[in-house]
């Protein structure tokens, strides 16, 4: 058979997958998740590399909105003022721990660092003859804030003892732009566009939640200490090392059992977007990278005994870096058969037309959607048609990236820069001079903890 029809048929058949999953995913009502004032005791945890420029303001987001919550931050051996500003804060609230790690175990990556810090939790003299099974962590990023509905929302899903995760809706802050010219206005388009991304994400979590298992997406995730604790127990790392860690431990967590679930929230977790696009395409090419790593993941998950929504979505996620390549392998084509006249599958007119029609109906639906949600001019409309080339384009060029570092086995962590959005108030006095913990060894950039993507 001519390869170019076989191209063709795949092609159509992705585009009729994606239609289908926008859609189901765009008529699926917002949760409504039980509320508990009281219930599971909730400990933060914040991997944090260098991250001077935002770990006051996170600490007082959280002293302030979960007061009662205990917080502990995993400094990797940052090189700044990281650590000295978490050791004031510790030593005025002793709500606030401080986990320093050094080298050579440091800046391997996020997942490493969070099973290092549970296993120490496990030991803290508080937990002693504690029940497990009624605290929880939540990984936070350095960056992140929480809403006053965050925790009661968390509490309420963890009534139910089938629960071992939540997920809150992680979506970006608004952020003004002061880079000029071109570079400033591409800027501003990526920021909307990540932002619209998570908002499009939300949706489709409301459709892996009809089968019991929302994805775990890294920021705002929630787990039961008592399954951390088995899981460790057992041998087992709770965030497997993989680039993509968040995902990975949600698929360790429904091969664990399959009466295990993990809650959907929709209390938002903010943070701060990637305004450089180069670092915008090595965030999302660790992300495709990461994704690639998890296909070992799918013979158990079909072996499982997950819902059948569970197996088909984590199957469409985690195949969806290499269904890619059969969309670039039929844009590739297009230049080859009008040079040499190679001709695949013959579609009638009107089937060109659903092609181009439906993509754009299925964005403007988002548009209007997002519209409406953040109270948006009706401008904002045709500004989301006109900056999703940038955001495609960008999405394109971490393609080649990710499929390189992956067949090279090349790990590459990406740590995003963080940037100071306004000052804390009140703000403990810390020495600018930057911290160095003990036998703390420098380490290439990319080959650190990412805690802020």
């Amino acid at each position: 058979m001519n390869p170019l029809y076989l191209i063709d048929i795949a092609g159509l058949l992705l585009f009729l997958m994606y239609a289908v999953h926008q859609t189901l995913s765009a008529l699926k009502p917002r949760p409504r998740p039980p509320v508990a004032r009281e219930g599971v005791a909730l400990t933060f945890m914040i991997p944090a590399l260098n991250e001077e420029a935002v770990i006051a303001a996170t600490l007082q987001n959280l002293r302030s909105t979960v007061p009662e919550a205990r917080v502990v931050v995993i400094d990797d051996a940052s090189s700044d003022a990281t650590a000295a500003i978490v050791t004031q804060y510790s030593q005025r609230d002793p709500m606030i721990t401080l986990l320093q790690r050094v080298a050579p175990e440091a800046q391997q990556n996020k997942g490493r660092a969070l099973n290092w810090a549970v296993a120490r939790l496990l030991q803290s003299p508080w937990l002693a003859d504690q029940d497990l099974s009624q605290h929880v962590v939540v990984v936070l990023d350095a960056d992140g804030r929480v809403s006053s509905d965050f925790a009661p929302q968390v509490r309420g899903a963890f009534q139910n003892p089938d629960v071992m995760a939540a997920q809150g809706w992680m979506r970006f802050r608004p952020v003004e732009v002061t880079e000029g010219g071109v570079r400033g206005v591409i800027s501003k388009m990526l920021i909307f566009q990540q932002d619209l991304e998570t908002f499009i994400v939300g949706h489709i979590q409301r459709l892996r939640a009809s089968g019991g298992v929302a994805s775990l997406t890294g920021n705002g995730q929630c787990m039961r200490l008592s399954y951390l604790d088995h899981q460790l127990a057992q041998g087992n790392t709770p965030w497997p090392d993989v680039l993509l860690e968040d995902f990975g431990s949600v698929m360790e967590i429904v091969l664990d059992s399959p009466r295990h679930k993990v809650a959907l929230l929709p209390a938002h977790i903010m943070q701060q977007g990637i305004l450089d696009p180069r670092a915008f395409i090595k965030q999302r090419a660790r992300w495709t990278q990461g994704a690639l790593q998890c296909l070992p993941y799918l013979t158990r998950l079909w072996r499982s005994g997950a819902s059948p929504i569970t197996r088909l979505d984590f199957t469409y996620f985690i195949l969806s870096p290499w269904l890619n390549i059969v969309l670039i392998l039929n844009i590739a084509t297009q230049s080859f058969r009008r040079i040499f006249g190679g001709q695949g599958l013959m579609l009638p007119d009107w089937m060109g037309v659903i092609l181009t029609v439906v993509p754009l109906l299925i964005q403007l639906n988002w548009a209007v959607r997002f519209r409406n949600e953040k109270g948006l001019s009706w401008w904002s409309i045709p500004y989301t048609l006109i900056s999703l080339p940038v955001y495609g384009v960008a999405l394109l060029f971490s393609l080649p990236l990710a499929y390189s570092n992956y067949l090279r086995r090349q790990n590459t962590w990406f740590k995003g820069t963080r940037y100071v959005e306004q000052e804390p108030t009140p703000m403990p006095h810390v020495s600018v001079k930057p911290h160095h913990p003990t036998h703390h060894t420098s380490d290439q950039p990319e080959r650190s903890l990412s805690s802020g993507d």
